[in-house]
């Protein structure tokens, strides 16, 4: 199979980005053709995001050229046009299946799968398939009509290159195997695979997704408070140009010149996720769901729908009544 894989970790890094050089490895030991396109710095959290006010640059790189902190040699011999590895500056998951599958790589024959992953850490319950940029990837490409599957390695810590070897052995048989069975009803599928040494000796489940919600703010962290200010830099294409509420000084009215109000407060927050009650609920999650299978030991295959589906018998016509005039308490 020709297979595009695409993260949301960034090139090869040890710190960051560790898993995708040897599962690409192992797909091509494995018999696959096998395109690269990848962000150019990590975009975890982003989902399926796409940044519309920026430019995509595409870097064809050796792979011989990636360092181990996640950036290349710029001057390393230039590798033929449309090789396997390419950077994309700006780019995001969603943005790199687009290129990789539409512009990319078109000399190198139509891409029969989209891998994305394998993420650095694991990706099970409902909100991370919602908010993970590996998840993302693959939604994007099921979004194309194009069969696709998120792989996370379920772990952020260290691990010894025997058991990134295992995992990626058996993240590419179950390629194989997905491919040649591909259910009809499913659109994108989401492994959890575990970071141990036995891994391949271990069961591999069908699962369901763990149904889970931020019932409290817990993703960002106030870092300075009472800020005063009237002029804000515009976010758009990095224009440096003073902005008041998002306007302008060219845009503005001449009615507005007079204007006297007083600077707007501004509140700082950075991210600063604190997840140990999401840790406490994968932990304590049932059996048969992606969370509790992979924290077993276990790898989980969860099939999935790229769809925000209508609730079935809310249809037709809506009348308001009387009764809707009433403020809720």
């Amino acid at each position: 199979m020709h297979i595009l894989v695409v993260n949301d970790d960034g090139p090869p890094s040890n710190r960051l980005s560790p898993y995708i050089r040897p599962f690409v490895h192992a797909l091509q030991s494995a018999g696959h053709q096998v395109s690269v396109a990848i962000p150019a710095a990590s975009r975890s959290w982003i989902g399926k995001a796409h940044l519309i006010e920026a430019s995509l640059t595409a870097t064809y790189v050796p792979e011989s050229a990636f360092r181990d902190d996640g950036s290349w040699d710029p001057a390393a011999p230039a590798g033929p046009p449309h090789a396997q590895w390419v950077v994309i500056a700006n780019g995001t998951p969603a943005s790199c299946v687009q290129l990789g599958l539409f512009n990319l790589f078109a000399d190198r024959g139509p891409i029969d799968l989209v891998i994305s992953g394998p993420n650095h850490g694991r990706n099970a319950s409902t909100v991370y398939n919602l908010s993970s940029g590996t998840v993302g990837g693959a939604l994007e490409a099921a979004t194309c009509a194009h069969r696709a599957i998120a792989i996370s390695f379920g772990s952020k810590d260290p691990q010894p290159a025997p058991v990134i070897d295992a995992a990626a052995r058996l993240a590419s048989r179950l390629v194989s195997h997905l491919a040649r069975t591909w259910d009809p009803r499913v659109e994108l599928y989401n492994l959890n695979v575990p970071m141990r040494a036995d891994v391949e000796s271990r069961p591999v489940r069908y699962t369901r997704a763990l149904p889970y919600h931020w019932t409290h703010g817990c993703l960002y962290a106030e870092t300075q408070s009472n800020g005063l200010s009237s002029v804000q830099k515009s976010e758009t294409n990095g224009d440096a140009q003073p902005t008041i509420n998002g306007v302008s000084h060219h845009d503005r009215h001449p009615s507005d010149d007079n204007d006297t109000t007083h600077p707007l407060q501004q509140r700082t927050f950075a991210w600063a996720a604190e997840l140990s009650g999401m840790k406490k609920a994968l932990q304590a999650s049932p059996e048969g769901t992606d969370a509790q299978t992979v924290l077993s030991g276990e790898t989980s295959i969860t099939a999935l729908c790229a769809n925000f589906w209508h609730v079935p018998g809310l249809e037709g016509d809506l009348v308001l009544d009387d009764d809707d005039d009433d403020v809720p308490q």
